[in-house]
């Protein structure tokens, strides 16, 4: 049986005074299999002694255990790194033993090249295929374009640009690969976006407050990674099954993530005010202010109330197919939601068309013209860091805000059975919808206000003989 052995290519420099030292630079491990006197025989005479592997993995010599060929148990990131480096090691005898015992009796000299030729697609995976990491990201998102919804792509490019730049900001990750996502890059990606500078929403934050991006954002950020290194391992791109250990969230940032309180809603006063509100007909806050509505009265995603149709309406039934989860949904445009039919009407069943960017910057405006305004503070995380953003009530309605305030509205003001609810949103997870809730304190007070206490005498009701 072969020992299986890591060595350092360059682990030494001469000093002035003709000593070594060990290196103070990264180099690279190798992997030999080395084979004792009495393995090689007569039928395998030219079976080299040794078999040199070129692993994927450097290391600084002044951080390396020689005798344990194993990095120093002390440094952080020890247990991890010798870990992956045990695995490879059986890894590697496994594939000799496989080639040896293989039916098409390779010769000696052929199980060193395979050994050889497999230990550079170890080493880089895209020696083959010519694609990098980021190349591979592309064909990632392109094979999502056709299955998931405009918004979710959207995303997957934000992720790609934010690695990008990531890579680009840090030195060891330039050239970056999938043998690198471990959880110390994990941490540094963490804290790339923890301090990174304000863009978009982050400006909307109060001053000295707007660097780094919120725990919640980082946390879906980290989930698309996952999900794009998931479809790598599918396909032979990734071989590193490290992402599966990855959270979305530590527990300590568990704790701190925004309470479902915070969510912002319409209260049905304040919606009847938006909707009522005489704007210039045709106008473009005229035009918004009914989408908004819309979503607000039947309680479905942006991209689906822009895709409707004519003819997925039947009377007062409106049925379609989700973007995003693709099940089909039905609501009726009855009682709370007939107000969606009526401004069907007002367009002839073909609704305004804006992008997205400019809708939540017209519907700030027009719910601050129905005077919307009420004091609103949020609590968000940035890490450990709490910061708290008030602003009038209308500063944070955007359109996802309409979908929430349906939710809100049906469960806390008109006491719908939060399963009606779930077919209406077209929601299959109860956790997932009770965030979107917004408790309504006086209303639960005086639904407890009518229950009886235990400790009163019971009515015992007979029937009549």
């Amino acid at each position: 049986m072969p020992t299986a052995k890591f060595l350092l290519q360059d682990p030494y420099e001469k000093t002035k005074s003709g000593t070594k030292k060990p290196v103070s630079k990264e180099t690279r491990i190798y992997c030999y299999l080395i084979f004792s006197k009495g393995e090689i025989t007569e039928s395998n005479k030219e079976l080299p002694n040794t078999i040199k592997i070129k692993t994927e993995y450097k290391i600084k010599p002044t951080e390396w255990d020689f005798d344990k060929q194993l990095k120093r148990d002390k440094l952080a990131g020890a247990i991890e790194f010798n870990r992956r480096l045990n695995n490879l090691k059986e890894e590697i005898l496994n594939k000799y033993y496989e080639l040896k015992d293989d039916p098409a009796h390779y010769s000696a000299i052929q199980i060193k090249q395979q050994m050889q030729e497999w230990g550079k697609l170890k080493e880089n995976p895209f020696l083959i295929r010519e694609k990098s990491f980021f190349n591979v990201f592309d064909e990632f998102i392109t094979a999502q374009e056709n299955r998931l919804a405009p918004r979710t792509i959207q995303k997957f490019n934000t992720l790609k640009t934010t690695l990008e730049e990531f890579a680009e900001a840090n030195p060891k990750y330039q050239l970056l690969t999938f043998s690198m996502i471990n959880h110390s890059f994990m941490d540094d990606f963490i804290s790339h976006l923890r301090v990174r500078k304000p863009r978009g929403r982050q400006k909307t934050r109060p001053e000295g407050e707007q660097d780094g991006l919120l725990t919640d954002t980082t946390g879906k950020y980290v989930e698309n990674l996952k999900s794009f290194l998931k479809w790598a391992e599918e396909r032979g791109y990734n071989k590193n099954l490290t992402y599966k250990e990855f959270k979305m969230f530590s527990s300590a940032d568990k704790k701190r993530i925004k309470r479902k309180n915070d969510i912002v809603t319409l209260t049905a006063q304040e919606l009847r005010d938006l909707y009522t509100h005489e704007f210039p007909l045709g106008s473009t806050l005229d035009r918004v202010r009914d989408l908004f509505c819309f979503g607000c009265y039947t309680g479905q995603r942006w991209g689906d109330i822009s895709r409707f149709k004519k003819s997925d309406l039947e009377g007062d039934v409106w049925t379609f197919v989700t973007d995003k989860t693709k099940e089909e949904i039905s609501v009726d445009l009855v009682g709370y939601a007939a107000p969606a039919l009526d401004i069907l009407k007002k367009y002839e069943y073909k609704l305004p068309q804006i992008s997205l960017q400019k809708f939540n910057d017209y519907i700030k405006k027009a719910a601050e013209a129905a005077g919307i305004d009420t004091p609103t503070t949020l609590t968000r995380y940035v890490g450990s860091k709490e910061i708290k953003i008030t602003n009038p009530k209308h500063k944070f309605i955007g359109s996802h805000c309409a979908r929430r305030t349906c939710v809100s509205l049906l469960l806390n003001v008109y006491n719908m059975p939060i399963t009606a609810v779930m077919e209406i949103t077209g929601h299959s997870d109860l956790k997932t919808l009770q965030k979107y809730i917004n408790p309504d304190r006086a209303a639960r007070r005086e639904k407890m206000s009518k229950t009886t206490p235990v400790t009163e005498p019971l009515t015992v009701k007979r029937n009549a003989i």
